[in-house]
């Protein structure tokens, strides 16, 4: 009996480690996936109508600009819808009109060009109204398939979303990526109200760099005068593309 109640012992040790060591390994995955994503909490007056969280960053973090035959650039715009009280994914009705969501599009090429701008309008490129679809087989989950440069993109979320027909909620929202050491809210909205430090968008996503920033090693002569890739640009402007 006594052998027996050692070895019980033994295994709850074993089974207790085993759900401290997934537990931990769990946090970090999930600090780690929620990162480079930006959220905000759209509220609505419907009496049946919880508050919805939006999430917003790209389908592959980190992003990278595209660089031929190095990487392709397909990093989507990706949207997350949930119940913020519940956390289940909002999946619209039947009744009510459909979930319907457009994004515009600005991007700025550099730091210099994006502190220059006083406007949107002022952007290097700018795309309005590119639809957002959802994906199939992941409720919740929507996309805008694009191809991206490195550089600095914002994204205005706009259209109305389906609370399971309990009611329609409107949505016009803005995110700017971020850069480590840079202020790049200035066209961010609704912006943070400082006594409310859980208001306005919480967190970020990244902006694309070159993917040429993490080769290694980093050889200047290597790329791209012995001709690797073919056609490779002698600079990484993107109308060299």
């Amino acid at each position: 009996m006594k052998k027996l109640s050692e070895y019980s012992s033994a295994i709850f040790v074993i089974l207790v480690a085993g759900i401290a060591i997934i537990s931990g390994s769990t946090l970090s995955i999930n600090e780690a996936m929620a990162f480079p994503h930006a959220s905000i909490i759209i509220e609505s007056d419907e009496e049946y109508v919880n508050p919805i969280e939006l999430v917003l960053g790209h389908s592959n973090e980190p992003a990278y600009g595209k660089l031929p035959g190095i990487h392709d650039g397909k990093h989507n715009v990706e949207v997350r819808l949930s119940d913020a009280n519940t956390a289940l994914p909002l999946q619209g009705g039947e009744d009510l009109e459909p979930t319907t969501l457009l994004v515009d599009k600005y991007y700025f090429k550099d730091i210099e060009s994006f502190q220059r701008a006083q406007s949107l309008e002022q952007a290097d490129d700018v795309e309005l109204d590119a639809p957002i679809t959802s994906v199939f087989g992941q409720p919740g989950l929507y996309y805008n398939r694009q191809v991206i440069d490195s550089g600095i993109y914002g994204y205005t979320i706009k259209g109305v979303l389906n609370y399971y027909d309990q009611g329609l909620v409107p949505v016009d929202v803005t995110k700017f990526c971020s850069i480590d050491g840079e202020d790049l809210t200035k066209f961010d909205r609704p912006m943070q109200n400082p006594n409310n430090p859980e208001s306005g968008w919480q967190g970020s996503f990244g902006c694309p760099q070159n993917i040429k920033d993490i080769f290694f090693p980093r050889d200047g002569n290597k790329y791209p005068n012995d001709g690797y890739p073919p056609q490779y640009p002698q600079n990484d402007e993107p109308g060299n593309y």
